[in-house]
């Protein structure tokens, strides 16, 4: 009776032994699963520090323009007011300096006209000196 009981117990230790032997062997696959994904998202995450360092120096590039065209900006603001300032200086008006260029505008029209006249002219004494010669 005792030897049926220790039997027993002996097949029960075997079970839980081949139960255990079956759970590492599950657990060992999982272990290597999870190793594997913390490959590939150490893999990843290198990936995107790499593309996070990119970044970075494409803003830093980016800054440097904008500091670049912001001092640009700044002369070209100064150098219009100092033009505005030497203009108010010099009593020039924007009034003035329309005045005067619709003046050299209405200057140059009329000089147009005086050199398309001498134009006509000269093609009329090209045709006249051509008719004459023809006559010869």
């Amino acid at each position: 009776n005792a030897i049926k009981a220790y039997d027993e117990k002996q097949m029960e230790l075997v079970g839980m032994l081949s139960k255990a032997e079956q759970d590492e062997a599950r657990i060992a696959k999982e272990l290597e699963a999870l190793i594997q994904q913390l490959a590939e998202a150490n893999e990843q995450e290198a990936h995107v520090v790499s593309e996070l360092a990119a970044k970075e120096q494409d803003n830093q590039k980016l800054n440097m323009e904008v500091a670049s065209k912001e001092a640009t900006s700044k002369k070209l603001v100064a150098d219009m007011q100092k033009l505005l300032d030497d203009l108010e200086a010099s009593g020039t008006t924007v009034g003035n300096l329309k005045d005067e260029l619709f003046s050299k505008k209405e200057a140059n029209n009329k000089l147009m006209q005086e050199i398309d006249s001498m134009k006509t002219e000269i093609d009329k004494q090209d045709r006249d000196s051509k008719a004459f010669l023809m006559q010869q």
